[in-house]
């Protein structure tokens, strides 16, 4: 957990090559022997200082996760470095925090794109869609390569008539996207310039996609230190 923590309060000072990423093994090895360790997948921020951090987890053959992830910027980048999965955001995360609140920029058609441009240029990372909140917009994900979903839509979904669907399963996906952002952008030598690719994430969506990881990050941290200070309280 703090290996955790200490990437989402560092994001501008990653430093690869001491993130502790054996130790993160040897937790598994020790709370499940008989874990296969190949399963672990180590999620980190998709800034540009985490992204380096998964190119670095992925050439010592560990999986990772580049998570908190709003647009095709982060996407691309993330390929780059070999991530083995992104998991791009449908709603942003302050929807599970703020009582009421509603995105009305929901990132379905991010999805979409995303998991076209990985396919059409041959990527091995793979779309893993998060921060989903009703089974509509689940069923409305069909086609997707992989999808977290929580333990209350599980159940939704298990009670959920599929022929009573408003809608036709895996329709939304087969369109492919809406944008192809790709043919007008050259996303393979973006992210092989860090300035440029840091000037094309922040003025991405007008600032949105970086005020979006800007606010998750604070939400990972916060509870991250409440969950720290309570094991501390009962650790005595």
């Amino acid at each position: 957990m703090s290996t955790l923590l200490d990437a989402l309060r560092q994001t501008s000072q990653v430093d690869c090559d001491t993130l502790d990423s054996d130790g993160v093994i040897d937790i598994f090895k020790v709370l499940a022997p008989d874990f296969d360790t190949k399963r672990v997948c180590i999620k980190i921020p998709s800034t540009w200082e985490g992204l380096q951090a998964c190119r670095s987890l992925e050439m010592k053959g560990i999986a990772t996760l580049a998570t908190t992830m709003f647009c095709m910027e982060q996407a691309a980048l993330a390929a780059e470095a070999q991530c083995t999965y992104i998991a791009p955001y449908v709603n942003e995360l302050k929807v599970h925090f703020d009582e009421g609140y509603v995105d009305q920029n929901k990132a379905f058609d991010f999805c979409r794109e995303a998991q076209a441009y990985y396919i059409s240029h041959s990527f091995r990372t793979q779309v893993l869609a998060a921060s989903l909140t009703s089974v509509d917009e689940v069923m409305q994900l069909a086609g997707i390569q992989h999808v977290t979903i929580s333990p209350s839509l599980l159940r939704g979904l298990a009670s959920t008539d599929l022929s009573s669907w408003n809608g036709h399963l895996g329709e939304y996906f087969a369109q492919g996207p809406a944008n192809k952002s790709w043919e007008s952008r050259d996303y393979i030598a973006l992210v092989k310039d860090e300035s440029a690719w840091r000037l094309a994430f922040t003025r991405s969506g007008f600032g949105s996609s970086e005020g979006k990881i800007i606010q998750a990050i604070n939400y990972f941290a916060d509870f991250q230190e409440k969950l720290e200070e309570l094991v501390k309280q009962h650790a005595g």
